[in-house]
């Protein structure tokens, strides 16, 4: 069975590791460092001898820049890249069934060989592709995983998408750690719990857990002993506390003048024109256009895909899509675009905003 990278993770497991030919997600929410668990993970392989496959949305230097703060540094001819820029291949969301077939290829060619797979890409498929496409992506990888000598280690933010998706990635996979954040007096405390693990008895006791460059340290819970948790913080609040109060984190320029945009779109509908919420905030891409100046190529890619300024903001979670029927030539459909007012960061800055703007709500 092949360790966790992390010892007192693998004692947890039954003191071996993850199960061979399995699926393990990992789910958490944002900024509690669910990628270092692939990190430690894949730097394991490597000293077993292991090869690895590692898919990220992200470049490979951002990868490797932020392992090196953990000393996790993975140069190694045995680590295949698969990344936005910078990886032996370039992995592209938006076209599942290609990146499906690089996977397969890469496992056929690893001869007798273990393969670890470390994907932090999950989250990021559910945002670009319908819930079924993404649900058979991941159905069909595992498939492959379980043909081969593997196991896929995939990460998932909570907090992103509907419970019912998160619960149907559950069912998929073989196993599942939940890392949550509860308030313990005046700290934020991270904790950890096993969901499920095939061929390992269940396990619901929690453990705080840490990050040094010697690895994660784990140490169980003492729940109403020496610490007294207070209420559960949801993923929302937790990127409220990571990210400026006034605003989300979007390195684009053009990405931070639509979602202004698409905050003083909610507040016209709202609050000067009493919609109600869930009709409040549609707009089209090519309004966003017109109105931001914004090239309506970064709104349109290929093939009907999202153009970049739509993947980002896709990305952060702050903003939604949705399908209006009826609304395009003889009674087509057309995509709307508008703020994700549900979350707890995006209702706070409408807030602040509407406030400033005099009005009121």
């Amino acid at each position: 069975m092949p360790s966790s990278g992390v010892p007192t993770l693998d004692g947890i497991l039954g003191g071996k590791g993850y199960p061979e030919r399995s699926a393990i997600l990992i789910i958490g929410p944002p900024g509690i460092n669910k990628e270092d668990f692939g990190y430690w993970f894949a730097k394991s392989g490597l000293l077993d001898g292991d090869s690895c496959l590692y898919l990220t949305r992200l470049s490979k230097r951002e990868v490797e820049e932020d392992e090196g703060a953990f000393e996790t540094t993975t140069s190694s001819g045995s680590l295949v890249w698969l990344a936005r820029e910078g990886g032996e291949i370039k992995l592209d969301i938006n076209d599942l069934s290609s990146l499906l077939d690089q996977v397969r290829g890469l496992l056929g060619r690893s001869g007798s060989r273990r393969v670890r797979i470390i994907a932090d890409i999950l989250s990021s498929v559910l945002m670009l592709n319908s819930p079924e496409t993404a649900y058979r992506f991941v159905d069909r990888l595992i498939v492959e995983v379980k043909a081969h000598d593997a196991v896929l280690l995939a990460t998932m933010e909570e907090g992103m998408h509907p419970i019912q998706i998160q619960v149907a990635m559950q069912q998929l996979f073989d196993g599942f750690i939940e890392l949550s954040l509860y308030k313990a007096g005046l700290k934020i405390l991270p904790l950890l719990r096993v969901g499920k693990m095939k061929g390992a008895n269940p396990d619901q006791e929690y453990y705080t857990f840490s990050f040094a460059r010697t690895g994660i340290q784990l140490k169980r819970a003492f729940l109403g002993d020496d610490v007294q948790l207070g209420p559960y913080v949801p993923a929302a609040e937790v990127s409220a506390h990571l990210e400026p109060a006034r605003g989300p984190i979007l390195t684009g320029p053009d990405a931070k003048v639509v979602f202004d945009f698409l905050v003083k779109s909610f507040i016209a509908d709202y609050a000067a024109s009493k919609l109600a919420i869930e009709q409040s905030g549609w707009r089209t891409r090519v309004t966003i256009s017109k109105a931001t100046g914004v090239p309506r190529a970064s709104f349109y890619g290929e093939g009907g895909r999202f153009g970049p300024i739509m993947k980002e903001l896709l990305s952060s979670g702050l903003v939604e899509t949705r399908f209006f029927p009826g609304q395009r030539g003889r009674g087509g459909e057309v995509i709307k675009v508008r703020i994700a007012y549900e979350k707890e960061l995006v209702k706070r800055l409408v807030d602040n905003s509407s406030r400033d703007a005099g009005g009121g709500n």
